[in-house]
Protein backbone atom coordinates (compact mmCIF):
# COMPACT_ATOMS: atom_id res chain seq x y z
CA UNK A 1 0.00 0.00 0.00
CA UNK A 2 1.36 3.74 -0.67
CA UNK A 3 1.76 5.62 1.91
CA UNK A 4 -0.09 9.11 1.90
CA UNK A 5 2.76 11.08 0.94
CA UNK A 6 3.24 8.93 -2.09
CA UNK A 7 -0.60 9.46 -3.14
CA UNK A 8 -0.65 12.73 -3.07
CA UNK A 9 0.79 15.72 -6.00
CA UNK A 10 3.58 17.54 -3.84
CA UNK A 11 3.31 21.33 -3.06
CA UNK A 12 5.51 22.02 -6.15
CA UNK A 13 3.71 20.61 -8.81
CA UNK A 14 0.54 21.46 -7.12
CA UNK A 15 1.29 25.19 -6.94
CA UNK A 16 2.60 24.84 -10.85
CA UNK A 17 -1.08 23.81 -11.66
CA UNK A 18 -2.30 26.93 -9.93
CA UNK A 19 -0.48 29.15 -12.20
CA UNK A 20 -1.63 27.35 -15.23
CA UNK A 21 -5.02 29.32 -16.78
CA UNK A 22 -6.52 25.46 -17.79
CA UNK A 23 -8.69 24.16 -15.04
CA UNK A 24 -6.82 20.32 -14.01
CA UNK A 25 -8.63 17.03 -12.60
CA UNK A 26 -5.93 14.96 -10.72
CA UNK A 27 -7.49 11.75 -9.47
CA UNK A 28 -5.68 10.90 -5.89
CA UNK A 29 -4.94 7.04 -6.05
CA UNK A 30 -7.05 5.30 -3.94
CA UNK A 31 -10.55 3.78 -3.19
CA UNK A 32 -13.05 5.40 -3.20
CA UNK A 33 -11.80 7.69 -6.15
CA UNK A 34 -11.91 11.15 -5.67
CA UNK A 35 -10.57 14.13 -7.49
CA UNK A 36 -8.16 17.10 -6.83
CA UNK A 37 -9.55 19.78 -8.77
CA UNK A 38 -8.50 23.59 -9.82
CA UNK A 39 -10.34 26.61 -11.66
CA UNK A 40 -7.43 28.90 -11.37
CA UNK A 41 -8.65 32.01 -10.01
CA UNK A 42 -11.86 30.59 -8.83
CA UNK A 43 -11.74 27.70 -6.99
CA UNK A 44 -10.05 24.53 -6.06
CA UNK A 45 -11.78 21.33 -4.26
CA UNK A 46 -11.77 17.59 -3.83
CA UNK A 47 -15.27 15.86 -4.96
CA UNK A 48 -15.46 12.41 -4.27
CA UNK A 49 -18.71 10.09 -4.08
CA UNK A 50 -21.79 10.79 -1.90
CA UNK A 51 -22.36 8.04 0.49
CA UNK A 52 -26.29 6.84 0.41
CA UNK A 53 -28.69 9.57 2.41
CA UNK A 54 -24.54 11.53 3.11
CA UNK A 55 -25.87 15.26 3.23
CA UNK A 56 -23.65 18.00 2.85
CA UNK A 57 -23.48 20.36 5.99
CA UNK A 58 -22.40 24.19 6.39
CA UNK A 59 -18.90 24.54 7.20
CA UNK A 60 -19.11 27.74 9.08
CA UNK A 61 -16.45 29.42 6.99
CA UNK A 62 -16.60 31.96 4.49
CA UNK A 63 -14.92 30.57 1.94
CA UNK A 64 -14.83 26.84 2.40
CA UNK A 65 -18.22 25.03 1.30
CA UNK A 66 -19.18 21.67 1.23
CA UNK A 67 -21.87 20.78 -1.51
CA UNK A 68 -23.46 18.03 -3.30
CA UNK A 69 -23.33 18.22 -7.03
CA UNK A 70 -23.88 15.95 -9.83
CA UNK A 71 -20.97 14.90 -12.07
CA UNK A 72 -20.83 12.72 -14.69
CA UNK A 73 -25.19 11.48 -14.02
CA UNK A 74 -23.55 10.41 -10.39
CA UNK A 75 -24.43 12.38 -7.16
CA UNK A 76 -21.18 13.65 -5.66
CA UNK A 77 -19.63 15.61 -2.48
CA UNK A 78 -17.37 18.73 -2.94
CA UNK A 79 -15.08 20.04 -0.66
CA UNK A 80 -14.62 23.38 -1.83
CA UNK A 81 -11.97 26.80 -1.49
CA UNK A 82 -13.06 30.07 -2.85
CA UNK A 83 -10.94 32.17 -2.00
CA UNK A 84 -7.54 32.20 -4.74
CA UNK A 85 -5.41 34.02 -1.70
CA UNK A 86 -5.56 30.48 0.09
CA UNK A 87 -5.53 27.90 -2.61
CA UNK A 88 -1.94 26.69 -1.76
CA UNK A 89 -2.11 27.06 1.80
CA UNK A 90 -5.35 24.85 1.66
CA UNK A 91 -3.76 22.17 -0.49
CA UNK A 92 -2.08 20.63 3.09
CA UNK A 93 -6.47 20.84 4.13
CA UNK A 94 -7.58 18.67 1.02
CA UNK A 95 -4.60 16.47 1.69
CA UNK A 96 -6.17 15.65 5.13
CA UNK A 97 -9.55 15.13 3.80
CA UNK A 98 -8.40 12.54 1.25
CA UNK A 99 -6.54 10.48 3.56
CA UNK A 100 -9.55 10.40 6.44
CA UNK A 101 -11.54 9.27 3.15
CA UNK A 102 -9.66 6.71 1.79
CA UNK A 103 -7.27 5.91 4.45
CA UNK A 104 -9.72 6.28 7.05
CA UNK A 105 -12.76 4.96 5.22
CA UNK A 106 -14.96 7.77 6.44
CA UNK A 107 -18.01 9.78 4.23
CA UNK A 108 -16.21 13.01 3.03
CA UNK A 109 -18.87 14.97 5.11
CA UNK A 110 -17.53 13.36 8.57
CA UNK A 111 -14.04 13.48 7.11
CA UNK A 112 -14.54 17.40 6.39
CA UNK A 113 -15.77 17.98 9.63
CA UNK A 114 -13.38 16.11 11.23
CA UNK A 115 -9.95 17.93 9.11
CA UNK A 116 -12.10 21.40 10.33
CA UNK A 117 -12.34 20.61 13.95
CA UNK A 118 -8.89 19.39 14.46
CA UNK A 119 -7.77 22.08 12.33
CA UNK A 120 -9.98 24.84 14.65
CA UNK A 121 -8.43 23.00 17.76
CA UNK A 122 -5.61 24.93 16.60
CA UNK A 123 -7.01 28.41 15.28
CA UNK A 124 -9.32 28.32 17.93
CA UNK A 125 -11.46 31.52 17.10
CA UNK A 126 -13.33 33.70 19.36
CA UNK A 127 -16.02 32.96 21.22
CA UNK A 128 -18.74 35.02 18.92
CA UNK A 129 -21.78 33.94 16.60
CA UNK A 130 -22.39 35.44 13.60
CA UNK A 131 -25.88 37.87 14.53
CA UNK A 132 -27.41 36.42 11.08
CA UNK A 133 -27.32 33.06 12.99
CA UNK A 134 -27.85 33.28 16.02
CA UNK A 135 -31.32 35.57 14.69
CA UNK A 136 -32.19 32.41 12.23
CA UNK A 137 -31.34 29.97 14.83
CA UNK A 138 -34.26 31.44 17.05
CA UNK A 139 -36.88 31.71 14.30
CA UNK A 140 -36.28 27.94 14.11
CA UNK A 141 -36.13 26.86 17.32
CA UNK A 142 -39.20 28.20 17.89
CA UNK A 143 -40.60 26.59 15.34
CA UNK A 144 -39.04 23.67 16.53
CA UNK A 145 -39.68 24.01 19.97
CA UNK A 146 -43.85 24.50 18.93
CA UNK A 147 -43.33 21.38 17.25
CA UNK A 148 -42.36 19.58 20.04
CA UNK A 149 -45.07 20.73 22.22
CA UNK A 150 -48.14 20.47 20.67
CA UNK A 151 -47.52 17.37 18.22
CA UNK A 152 -44.63 15.68 20.15
CA UNK A 153 -40.38 15.94 20.29
CA UNK A 154 -39.98 12.41 17.74
CA UNK A 155 -42.27 14.51 15.36
CA UNK A 156 -40.50 17.67 15.76
CA UNK A 157 -36.76 15.97 15.24
CA UNK A 158 -38.14 14.11 12.07
CA UNK A 159 -39.60 17.39 11.02
CA UNK A 160 -36.64 19.25 10.90
CA UNK A 161 -33.51 18.89 8.72
CA UNK A 162 -32.13 22.19 9.99
CA UNK A 163 -28.05 22.80 8.06
CA UNK A 164 -27.79 19.06 7.39
CA UNK A 165 -30.49 18.80 4.19
CA UNK A 166 -30.08 20.14 1.01
CA UNK A 167 -33.56 20.69 1.36
CA UNK A 168 -35.96 22.63 3.53
CA UNK A 169 -35.69 23.53 7.22
CA UNK A 170 -38.36 21.67 8.16
CA UNK A 171 -40.30 18.51 6.18
CA UNK A 172 -44.27 17.86 7.39
CA UNK A 173 -46.49 15.06 6.39
CA UNK A 174 -47.31 16.40 2.60
CA UNK A 175 -45.33 20.25 2.58
CA UNK A 176 -41.99 21.78 3.59
CA UNK A 177 -41.19 24.82 5.58
CA UNK A 178 -38.88 27.45 4.92
CA UNK A 179 -37.98 29.83 8.38
CA UNK A 180 -36.61 33.06 7.80
CA UNK A 181 -35.79 35.56 10.38
CA UNK A 182 -35.18 39.31 10.32
CA UNK A 183 -34.40 42.06 12.66
CA UNK A 184 -35.80 44.93 10.11
CA UNK A 185 -38.45 46.70 10.84
CA UNK A 186 -39.95 45.69 7.77
CA UNK A 187 -40.50 41.79 7.07
CA UNK A 188 -37.76 41.80 4.46
CA UNK A 189 -35.81 38.73 4.47
CA UNK A 190 -32.18 37.30 2.73
CA UNK A 191 -32.53 34.59 0.08
CA UNK A 192 -29.59 32.76 0.11
CA UNK A 193 -29.92 30.96 -2.80
CA UNK A 194 -31.98 30.80 -6.64
CA UNK A 195 -33.38 27.63 -5.27
CA UNK A 196 -33.75 27.85 -1.39
CA UNK A 197 -37.55 29.02 -2.58
CA UNK A 198 -38.08 25.94 -4.91
CA UNK A 199 -40.52 23.70 -3.66
CA UNK A 200 -39.40 19.80 -3.46
CA UNK A 201 -41.37 18.00 -6.26
CA UNK A 202 -44.72 18.60 -6.00
CA UNK A 203 -44.56 19.42 -2.21
CA UNK A 204 -46.17 22.79 -1.06
CA UNK A 205 -43.62 24.62 0.67
CA UNK A 206 -44.70 27.41 3.16
CA UNK A 207 -42.41 30.33 4.29
CA UNK A 208 -42.63 31.40 8.08
CA UNK A 209 -41.69 35.12 8.30
CA UNK A 210 -40.62 36.04 12.46
CA UNK A 211 -39.43 39.13 13.13
CA UNK A 212 -37.63 39.70 15.91
CA UNK A 213 -36.35 42.25 17.72
CA UNK A 214 -33.82 43.32 20.59
CA UNK A 215 -35.28 42.81 24.42
CA UNK A 216 -35.13 44.21 28.02
CA UNK A 217 -35.66 41.98 30.53
CA UNK A 218 -38.64 39.50 28.87
CA UNK A 219 -37.95 37.90 25.89
CA UNK A 220 -35.09 34.94 25.79
CA UNK A 221 -31.46 34.43 24.61
CA UNK A 222 -30.39 31.98 22.21
CA UNK A 223 -28.53 29.89 25.26
CA UNK A 224 -31.79 29.88 27.03
CA UNK A 225 -34.16 29.09 24.47
CA UNK A 226 -31.30 25.81 23.54
CA UNK A 227 -31.74 24.83 26.72
CA UNK A 228 -35.42 24.76 26.51
CA UNK A 229 -35.64 22.92 23.65
CA UNK A 230 -33.10 20.32 24.87
CA UNK A 231 -35.04 19.95 28.04
CA UNK A 232 -38.39 18.85 25.97
CA UNK A 233 -35.98 15.83 24.32
CA UNK A 234 -35.45 12.16 26.06
CA UNK A 235 -32.11 11.73 27.25
CA UNK A 236 -29.62 9.69 24.66
CA UNK A 237 -30.24 9.43 21.10
CA UNK A 238 -32.83 12.33 20.85
CA UNK A 239 -30.37 15.13 22.62
CA UNK A 240 -27.47 13.56 20.52
CA UNK A 241 -29.73 14.22 17.34
CA UNK A 242 -30.61 17.69 18.74
CA UNK A 243 -27.06 18.82 19.00
CA UNK A 244 -25.79 17.45 15.76
CA UNK A 245 -28.54 19.91 14.54
CA UNK A 246 -27.21 22.62 15.96
CA UNK A 247 -23.75 22.10 15.29
CA UNK A 248 -24.42 22.05 11.77
CA UNK A 249 -26.30 25.36 11.95
CA UNK A 250 -23.35 26.97 13.61
CA UNK A 251 -23.48 26.65 17.20
CA UNK A 252 -21.09 25.65 19.66
CA UNK A 253 -21.34 25.76 23.56
CA UNK A 254 -18.32 28.26 23.59
CA UNK A 255 -21.16 30.76 22.03
CA UNK A 256 -22.87 30.55 25.50
CA UNK A 257 -20.81 33.26 26.89
CA UNK A 258 -21.46 35.95 23.92
CA UNK A 259 -24.82 35.01 23.31
CA UNK A 260 -26.46 37.23 25.93
CA UNK A 261 -28.91 39.47 23.65
CA UNK A 262 -32.44 39.26 24.95
CA UNK A 263 -34.88 38.55 22.12
CA UNK A 264 -38.71 38.67 21.35
CA UNK A 265 -41.23 38.74 18.77
CA UNK A 266 -41.53 42.24 16.77
CA UNK A 267 -44.59 40.51 15.24
CA UNK A 268 -46.22 37.24 15.67
CA UNK A 269 -45.15 34.91 12.83
CA UNK A 270 -46.55 35.07 9.71
CA UNK A 271 -47.21 32.25 6.88
CA UNK A 272 -47.35 32.26 3.39
CA UNK A 273 -47.36 29.77 0.51
CA UNK A 274 -44.81 29.97 -1.96
CA UNK A 275 -46.86 29.93 -5.35
CA UNK A 276 -46.55 31.17 -8.93
CA UNK A 277 -47.27 34.47 -7.42
CA UNK A 278 -44.95 35.09 -4.51
CA UNK A 279 -42.00 37.25 -4.72
CA UNK A 280 -38.49 35.24 -5.51
CA UNK A 281 -36.02 34.45 -8.31
CA UNK A 282 -35.78 30.99 -9.03
CA UNK A 283 -33.57 29.00 -12.29
CA UNK A 284 -36.70 28.31 -14.29
CA UNK A 285 -37.48 32.49 -14.65
CA UNK A 286 -33.53 32.55 -15.44
CA UNK A 287 -33.71 29.57 -18.13
CA UNK A 288 -32.87 29.52 -20.97
CA UNK A 289 -31.52 33.02 -21.42
CA UNK A 290 -29.04 32.83 -19.07
CA UNK A 291 -25.90 30.42 -18.60
CA UNK A 292 -26.95 29.32 -14.97
CA UNK A 293 -23.40 26.71 -14.46
CA UNK A 294 -21.70 30.07 -14.86
CA UNK A 295 -23.34 31.48 -11.93
CA UNK A 296 -21.73 30.12 -8.59
CA UNK A 297 -23.45 32.20 -5.93
CA UNK A 298 -27.15 34.70 -5.59
CA UNK A 299 -28.21 36.26 -3.01
CA UNK A 300 -31.35 38.47 -2.71
CA UNK A 301 -33.97 40.44 -0.28
CA UNK A 302 -37.66 39.84 -1.02
CA UNK A 303 -40.29 42.43 1.57
CA UNK A 304 -43.35 40.71 2.53
CA UNK A 305 -44.37 43.78 4.62
CA UNK A 306 -47.98 44.24 3.75
CA UNK A 307 -48.55 41.08 2.05
CA UNK A 308 -51.47 38.96 2.75
CA UNK A 309 -50.99 35.85 4.52
CA UNK A 310 -51.89 32.39 3.90
CA UNK A 311 -53.89 30.23 6.33
CA UNK A 312 -51.28 27.07 7.14
CA UNK A 313 -51.85 23.51 7.39
CA UNK A 314 -53.06 23.23 11.86
CA UNK A 315 -49.83 21.26 12.69
CA UNK A 316 -48.09 24.44 11.29
CA UNK A 317 -50.48 26.54 12.68
CA UNK A 318 -50.77 25.26 16.04
CA UNK A 319 -47.06 25.09 16.44
CA UNK A 320 -46.38 28.42 15.78
CA UNK A 321 -49.07 29.78 18.30
CA UNK A 322 -47.45 27.32 21.12
CA UNK A 323 -43.72 28.25 19.67
CA UNK A 324 -44.29 32.35 19.48
CA UNK A 325 -44.77 32.11 23.40
CA UNK A 326 -40.98 31.35 23.81
CA UNK A 327 -40.05 34.46 22.77
CA UNK A 328 -43.04 36.80 24.28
Amino acid sequence: MSTASERHLSTETFAGHLRHTAPMDHAVPGEPRLVLFTVPGDRVGLRGPARPGERPAPTGLEHVTVRAVHHGGRRMIELVITDPRVFLDAYPLLRAVADRIQLGHQPMTSAVRDTLRQLGHLLQPEATLRRSTETGMLGELCLFTGVSLTAGPAVALQAWRGALSEEHDFGFPGYDVEVKTTTYEQRRHTIESLTQLVPTGSRPLWLVSVQVTVAGHDGATLPELIGRSRALLSAGADRIRFDDLLHAAGWADRHTTSCGTRWRLRTPPATFIVDAGFPRITPAMLQPQTDLARVTDVRYRTDLTGRPEDNPPDLLRTALTAGQQELR
